[in-house]
């Protein structure tokens, strides 16, 4: 009787080969298939406006500017700067040219000698500014009216947003140097997966896997300073539908459980990360979604003692070289 041959099994190595290579083709066509999907979105930016097309003209001087960039400290107030003499200091070291001052506080506010303790300050409060409510879209409205006013001067290449409690954690020319070797902005941007913020109203304007979450302060190249000033898309969104939700009322009874079904969206926490990925939405390879913009150059902590602690733990981490080239420039006292 004639024995039937047994096949060889085959080795392992050849499974994992062959395992390798599928992942790697799928990966391929899942990339090809997001290309085209993305090419054949309509493009919402197609028509410019008038604003759009007077920021092009001074975005063409900007670019071609030759002198000592600067860049341009952007202060979002209450009113007055409570740390301004730490600022004053940090100044004091720095050279005239390559630094702007820029303020919105509340309107009417000054910054005169009764008002601050430094004279860096004087005068530097925009003439435009608006009433802001937390958790409004008039925070994102007084952000953009500090970068308008920034890109007026074709010097200004650098744009950092900071609030009335931040502080420097390094001096005026490792930051100047830093930012200034720095081609890319720097964001905190993540994929907000949480349920209840976005609304599906915002769509097509803002699709919800462009969708983003982050720190309300950043620092931003001025072709990306550019774009969030023209931005004529996504800014009505978040007018519209970004809003936050009202605090529970005991006089309005039964009415409460509806508004609570409302999204709670805070427009500040939003929108700028949101804004740039519409913009410059790109795919890897990998199935992670990714922009040209670096992670966290900003604590919020209260206790300054555990704020450091928690800093030299960062900075000696392994995971450091990860976020490269992401460092912490300012800390923010929550006062």
């Amino acid at each position: 009787m004639m024995m039937t041959k047994k096949s060889p099994p085959i080795p392992a190595r050849h499974v994992l080969r062959f395992s390798w290579k599928l992942v790697v083709i799928l990966s391929i066509t899942l990339c090809v298939l997001a290309f085209f999907k993305l090419h054949s979105q309509p493009d919402l930016y197609s028509s410019p406006s008038s604003l759009s097309i007077a920021r092009s003209r001074l975005s063409r001087h900007g670019n071609n500017f030759s002198g000592p960039p600067k860049i341009a400290f952007l202060f979002l107030a209450r009113r007055s700067l409570p740390l301004d003499f730490l600022w004053g200091s940090f100044f004091e070291k720095a050279d005239m040219p390559n630094f702007s001052i820029y303020i919105h506080s509340a309107p009417g506010f000054s910054f005169d000698e009764s008002t601050t303790r430094s004279h860096f300050f004087y005068g530097r409060q925009l003439t435009n500014s608006i009433q802001v409510g937390w958790g409004e879209s008039s925070m994102i409205e007084a952000e953009r009216l500090l970068f308008a006013t920034a890109l007026e001067d074709p010097a200004n290449q650098r744009f950092v947003l900071l609030s009335d409690s931040c502080v420097p954690l390094y001096n005026f020319s490792y930051i100047y140097n830093y930012l200034m070797a720095s081609p890319r902005s720097f964001v905190d941007s993540f994929l907000d997966v949480k349920e209840g913020r976005y609304n599906p109203k915002m769509s097509p304007n803002i699709p919800k896997q462009k969708w983003r979450k982050g720190s309300q302060w950043i620092a931003l190249v001025r072709s990306h300073a550019e774009v969030l000033v023209d931005d004529e898309v996504v800014l009505p969104a978040f007018r519209k539908f970004c809003k936050r939700r009202p605090p529970l009322d005991a006089r309005k009874g039964k009415l409460n459980i509806k508004l609570q079904k409302q999204h709670n969206c805070i427009p500040d926490e939003h929108y700028v990360q949101t804004l740039l990925t519409v913009r410059f939405f790109n795919f890897c390879c990998c199935f992670v979604s990714f922009s040209p913009f670096v992670i966290i150059y900003l604590f919020i902590i209260i206790d300054h003692s555990v704020a450091m602690a928690f800093y030299e733990l960062i900075i000696t981490s392994s995971r450091v070289s990860d976020w490269d080239p992401c460092f912490y420039l300012f800390y923010e006292f929550l006062c």
